[in-house]
C-alpha cells in the first residue's frame, strides 16, 4: 500500500497544475471549493478511512478506485487537457499495478471511464485538451517527481526487504550451525553412551566382557541353540598359582599375567565365542555350536598354549599354566546356571588332579 506521505504528495503534484489550469478560465467558487475538497482534503479523508477500517487492505483498495473515479470525472469536468489527463490517468494506473497487479490494469480504466462518464452527465460533454506550456511543465514535473517518489519508496521496501532477508538468512544460519552443532552433541552423546555400556560390559583391566555382561547373553546364546537343536561348549579357566604369582612378583605383576591370558584367550577364539573374565584369576569361554567332543579339543590347544606362555615382567619371564572344567549342553545341563556349575565342579577335579589339565564334567 502506498504510504500516507506519498499519496498526499501524489494528489498535490497533480493538484498544482490543475490550478494552473483552472486559472485563467474564471471558474466559480463551487468548482475550486470542488478542488480544494478533492486535492487537498480527500488523501486525508481517504488515509483516515483505512486507518480505522476493520481490513485496512480491502478500504485502501476502494480508495484506489474512488481514486480513479475522481480522476476521471475531473479530467471529463475540465474539457480532458492532455497533460493533466496523462498524469492523472498514469498515477492512478501505477496505484492499480502496484497493488493489484493485471486485476488493477483492468479496474483502473474502467473506474476512470465511469469517473469520466459520470462528470459528463452533470456537465455537458466537451473535449479542450490544449494545455499552455506552464500547466504542461507543472504536469510532467509532478508526474516525473511522482514516478520519482515511487521508485524511492520501492527502493527504500525493497533495501528493508533485503535487510530482513538477510537477518533471516543469518538466523537461518545461526539455527543450522546450531542444529549442527546440536546433532554433534547428540552423536558424541550416543558415543558416549556406547562407550559407557561396552565399560559397562567389558572388564577394565583385560578388555574382556566381564560377568555382567555373560548373565545376559549366556541365556540368549542357549536359547538361541535350543532353537537350531545346536550345541553349546562351556570352559571355564583358571590360571594356576596366581596368588604365589602375585606374592612372588607383585600386583602388577599379577595384572601383567592376567592382561597376557586374556589377550591370548581373545586371539585364539572365533568371532561368534563369548571371551569373559569371570572373576579374580578365572575366565569363562562360551563356545556356540561347538560339540563337547570338539570343545575338548580346543581346551587341549589352550592348555598346550599356556604351556609354552611366559609372561615378561621387569627381568622375569613368568610361567602361565591352566586348568580347564568342561561342560556342554545338552550333554551336562540345557541351563545357563546348570553349565556354569557343571563347567565349576570339572574345574574343581582339574585343580584337585595336579593342575594344568582338562577335565570334563562327569569324568572320573
Amino acid at each position: 500500500m502506498n504510504s500516507y506521505r506519498v499519496r498526499v504528495t501524489a494528489f498535490a503534484l497533480i493538484g498544482v497544475p490543475t490550478c494552473l489550469h483552472m486559472l485563467p478560465l474564471n471558474h466559480g467558487p463551487a468548482l475550486w471549493t470542488l478542488f480544494f475538497l478533492q486535492f487537498l482534503v480527500y488523501p486525508h479523508l481517504a488515509q483516515l478511512h483505512a486507518s480505522r477500517a476493520a481490513n485496512r487492505e480491502r478500504a485502501e483498495m476502494h480508495n484506489l478506485v474512488t481514486d480513479s473515479v475522481l480522476s476521471g470525472a475531473w479530467a471529463a469536468g475540465l474539457g480532458f487537457p492532455l497533460w493533466i489527463s496523462v498524469a492523472l490517468f498514469l498515477a492512478t494506473l501505477l496505484n492499480h499495478a502496484i497493488t493489484r497487479g493485471m486485476t488493477g490494469v483492468v479496474i483502473c480504466p474502467l473506474a476512470v471511464s465511469a469517473g469520466a462518464l459520470a462528470s459528463t452527465t452533470v456537465i455537458a460533454f466537451h473535449v479542450s485538451t490544449d494545455t499552455d506550456g506552464l500547466v504542461t511543465l507543472s504536469s510532467i514535473i509532478g508526474l516525473a517527481v511522482y514516478l520519482s517518489l515511487m521508485g524511492i519508496e520501492f527502493f527504500t521496501y525493497i533495501r528493508r526487504l533485503h535487510e530482513v532477508q538477510n537477518a533471516v538468512d543469518q538466523q537461518k544460519n545461526t539455527l543450522e550451525e546450531a542444529n549442527a552443532a546440536l546433532h554433534q552433541q547428540i552423536f558424541q552423546i550416543h558415543d558416549l553412551q556406547e562407550k559407557l555400556r561396552d565399560q559397562a560390559n567389558r572388564d577394565s583391566l583385560t578388555g574382556l566382557f566381564n560377568r555382567r555382561y555373560l548373565e545376559g547373553t549366556l541365556e540368549r546364546e542357549l536359547a538361541r541353540c535350543r532353537r537350531e537343536d545346536a550345541p553349546l561348549t562351556m570352559l571355564l579357566l583358571d590360571i594356576d598359582y596366581f596368588k604365589l604369582v602375585n606374592d612372588t612378583y607383585g600386583h602388577q605383576a599379577g595384572d601383567e599375567v592376567l592382561r597376557v591370558f586374556g589377550q591370548a584367550l581373545q586371539e585364539c577364539s572365533r568371532t561368534e565365542d563369548i571371551v569373559c573374565r569371570y572373576g579374580g584369576e578365572e575366565f569363562l569361554l562360551v563356545l556356540p555350536k561347538m560339540p563337547l567332543s570338539v570343545g575338548r579339543e580346543r581346551a587341549a590347544q589352550l592348555l598346550e598354549l599356556f604351556r609354552r606362555t611366559t609372561v615378561p615382567f621387569d627381568n622375569f619371564r613368568i610361567p602361565v599354566t591352566t586348568s580347564i572344567g568342561i561342560s556342554a549342553t545338552p550333554d551336562h545341563s540345557t541351563t545357563a546356571e546348570g553349565l556354569i556349575r557343571c563347567a565349576d565342579q570339572a574345574l574343581y577335579h582339574a585343580k584337585s588332579r595336579g593342575r594344568n589339565r582338562v577335565v570334563a564334567f562327569g569324568e572320573a
